[in-house]
């Protein structure tokens, strides 16, 4: 007897869709797999075995084909358990396999027959509703991530019984008992903290907010303790609210990866991402022999914070490059490439020397070579990369007290940052209608010269700046789209001298002048 059910397979932060094909016939009794399996495919046959016979089906001795096609597709993960099983129950009899039609089914299985979640549910689903497929079966921990695709029928089950069972009786959804767009709080934002913590720092803060607002790189740059560390750290009090398209996106990645969490369902949060620099390069990339999201994809749409940029091997800051230009990173496995998304805000914190102190000469004693070299492993082409780089200054006895003297009045905290940033962000979202771009960082060479229209006198200052500072395209670009973000937080329908030249004050790449 043949039965046949459909399942998915991830690619990158895609799925395929596959199907599952099962023979049952006379012959010596076995149990042989085919299709490309990864090992833990393949170990799939024991736990089907054990689980069918400790769920109460008796099997009589026979020969079991199963092959999963297309067999040019590599199959990986534990997914394919339960479909297996139940093709195999169906060619038995045991399932009408008319039930089966047009149905995606996932899910791990153990000894005992209960059914286990399994990764990469979200993508699943999402081509099971691009191919057409109308209802999907999955194990009852992965119910809030099901239910985030709307209009197709999400069935759940705890154990393998309760599956024939909700099959051959039709038994329509499952839905959960919480909000379907709102059933999953990421933990990334810390309440305790505020911007409102950090003393002084009046440039360094309103450089940050300009930095979100238009989702710009940013560089600290600082002697150890004037608050580098601290200020990257409340970005996550600050950044926008995420349109339900980025929420899918987030999502989607932290499904594939695993790290939705036990509650799963939509991520609301956007994520901050702070690797330690001993991290490797598969584990800030993406890769593996079962290729997974890196670093810089679990960052996207959100921020990758490199804590004393210095410290991480050369090999992975020079492979920041590429994906900060693309925002996607290729990786090549067995003659497969995986893309993944790389759409991140990259925020780095960096000491100006080894001993952290130059160019104050009373405390730092570093050679001109020393501080030449330190600096120099951060390379010109990535430093290129960097929208903002803002000097944090050490901050004195008198700005430690409770009252804050800004320069202009206004103090800054997390709240009246978030103001200005939202207000941008609203102009942003209205200027960019119907464009694949939301951020003025996100920019290109054609869409700066239709939003960053320059006057008479902009003109001649960038002209000016452009020819004394000896700027790449790169970094004239990148002056344009800050100055664009400064004036929408202003208000300013066109940019200004005062815009374009506070955004150069900000473009301010290390010059080493040793006294």
């Amino acid at each position: 007897m043949y039965s046949s059910v459909l399942s998915g397979v991830l690619h990158g932060i895609k799925a395929q869709i596959v199907r599952v094909e099962v023979d049952v016939g006379n012959g010596i009794p076995s149990f042989d797999m085919s299709g490309f399996l990864s090992n833990e495919v393949k170990e799939a046959r024991e736990r089907v075995r054990v689980a069918i016979r400790n769920s109460g089906y008796e099997l009589p001795p026979q020969r079991i084909a199963v092959n999963i096609s297309p067999a040019d597709i590599r199959k990986c993960g534990t997914g394919f358990d339960l479909p297996i099983a139940l093709a195999i129950l169906s060619a038995n009899g045991y399932i009408d396999e008319v039930n089966l039609d047009n149905m995606m089914i996932l899910g791990e299985l153990s000894l005992d027959g209960s059914i286990n979640g399994v990764r990469g549910v979200l993508p699943c689903v999402c081509s099971a509703k691009e191919a057409g497929i109308d209802k999907v079966l999955l194990p009852e921990v992965n119910i809030n991530e099901g239910n985030i695709v709307k209009k197709i029928s999400v069935m759940t089950a705890a154990n393998l019984k309760q599956a024939v069972k909700y099959i051959n009786e039709g038994i329509a959804s499952h839905r959960s008992t919480t909000n379907d767009e709102n059933n999953y709080k990421a933990d990334m934002k810390n309440p305790e903290m505020d911007y409102s913590d950090i003393k002084g720092q009046f440039a360094a803060k309103r450089a940050t907010m300009i930095a979100v607002a238009g989702m710009h790189n940013i560089m600290y740059m600082g002697p150890p303790g004037s608050g580098k560390t601290m200020m990257a750290k409340r970005i996550p009090t600050i950044m926008p609210e995420m349109t339900f398209d980025e929420k899918l996106a987030v999502t989607n990645i932290y499904s594939v990866a695993g790290q939705l969490g036990d509650n799963g369902g939509l991520m609301e949060d956007r994520p901050f991402r702070a690797p330690y620099h001993n991290v490797t390069k598969g584990a800030f990339f993406g890769g593996g022999i079962v290729p997974r999201p890196g670093e810089i994809t679990l960052a996207g749409k959100g921020v990758l914070f490199l804590d004393e940029m210095t410290e991480f091997k050369p090999d992975i800051l020079e492979g920041l490059r590429q994906p900060l230009e693309d925002k996607n990173i290729t990786i090549v496995r067995m003659n497969r490439a995986y893309t993944y998304p790389a759409d991140f805000m990259l925020v780095g914190a960096m000491n100006p020397c080894k001993c952290g102190y130059f160019p104050d000469r009373n405390r730092c004693n570093c050679f001109e070579q020393d501080i030449k070299r330190f600096m120099g492993k951060i390379s010109m082409p990535l430093w290129d990369r960097f929208d903002m780089c803002i000097k944090t200054e050490e901050i004195g006895y008198s700005e430690l007290g409770n009252k804050i003297h800004q320069n202009d009045g206004e103090e800054l905290n997390s709240f009246s940052m978030k103001e200005h940033i939202m207000k941008a962000r609203t102009t942003q979202l209205e200027r960019f209608k119907g464009m694949d771009i939301m951020y003025n960082s996100q920019m290109n060479g054609r869409n700066i010269n239709k939003f960053c229209r320059l006057g008479d006198e902009e003109s001649k200052l960038i002209e000016k700046i452009f020819a004394k500072k000896k700027l790449t395209a790169r970094g004239y670009h990148k002056i344009l789209k800050t100055a664009r973000t400064i004036a929408d937080i202003e208000g300013n329908e066109y940019i200004t001298t005062s815009n374009i030249s506070e955004a150069f004050y900000y473009r301010g790449i290390p010059e080493i002048t040793v006294h």
